[in-house]
């Protein structure tokens, strides 16, 4: 006898289930996620605190208490999680690439726990900072769409690595292998574009949303009242999550075309 909701059940649970285990993997050594989003929000504190003011302007395009925490999101997730999604897990990638449901669950629940990890540290910072002065509402929009808006990245930046995937290597293994210069240029390429990348998609995901408040609210030149700003963060939210779940649709048929490819690389220790 099949029981209504069941099949609808057990894929929650199995989603769960691969959220869980993503997070336990994520804070077992070597920490290569926590370190790198770490690291890359002690470098932007000190650039934004630390700079003269005509670097700091000249760096930073955004200004006032409530930009802080939206370029730190981007600087946190514009680092090597968010593209070489494959290769970064050797084991748990290939365990996954010839089972397209097992993928998607893998892939979904990769995404949730960067998306918890840069989210709601970012919001909350921009929760301390907006105490001063901001309206509340606009605070709060602010948080939501922190939180919300890496679903609408993660998933799009993560072709980069279904497409060109490289493996992690030390250093001292990237040295020793110096005179591969194509494997080395390759290497420093996809090392690097994620600062260029993730700022990319980013600004696809928002821009919908900031032409429409250009076209109705006048913005930037019209300072958007509490119900304005309101309805253009309900709007990055709702374009983050339908961008979010067609840049899942989209990584699944690129596993489906390259996974023989995919699985070739992973196996193979010499590939850099």
């Amino acid at each position: 006898m099949t029981v209504p909701g069941g099949t609808t059940t057990a894929t929650a649970s199995r989603s769960w289930g691969a959220v869980s285990q993503e997070y336990r993997r994520v804070f077992r050594p070597p920490f290569e996620i926590p370190l790198a989003l770490v690291g890359n929000a002690a470098l932007l504190t000190v650039a934004w605190f630390l700079l003269p003011a005509r670097a700091h302007d000249w760096m930073f395009a955004l200004h006032g208490p409530l930009a802080f925490p939206v370029i730190l999101a981007s600087w946190m997730l514009g680092d090597t999680p968010a593209t070489n999604v494959i290769a970064a897990d050797v084991p748990r990638a290939m365990s996954v690439l010839e089972d397209e449901e097992a993928f998607r669950t893998w892939l979904l629940a990769r995404t949730v726990v960067l998306t918890t990890l840069v989210g709601l540290p970012t919001a909350i910072v921009a929760l301390v900072l907006g105490f001063e002065g901001q309206p509340a509402a606009k605070v709060a929009a602010t948080c939501v769409v922190l939180v919300i808006l890496p679903f609408g990245v993660l998933p799009i930046t993560s072709w980069l690595g279904l497409l060109l995937p490289y493996h992690v290597r030390p250093l001292r293994w990237r040295w020793a292998h110096r005179k591969q210069l194509r494997q080395v240029v390759r290497w420093v390429l996809l090392l690097t574009a994620p600062f260029v990348v993730v700022p990319a998609v980013s600004v696809i995901v928002v821009l919908p949303s900031l032409a429409v408040a250009h076209w109705l609210f006048g913005a930037p030149h019209h300072p958007l009242t509490n119900v304005e700003f309101l309805l253009v963060a309900v709007s990055v939210c709702a374009t983050a999550l339908v961008t979010g779940l067609l840049g899942l649709s989209v990584a699944a048929r690129l596993r489906r075309h390259r996974s023989g490819r995919l699985a070739g690389y992973l196996q193979d220790p010499t590939a850099g």
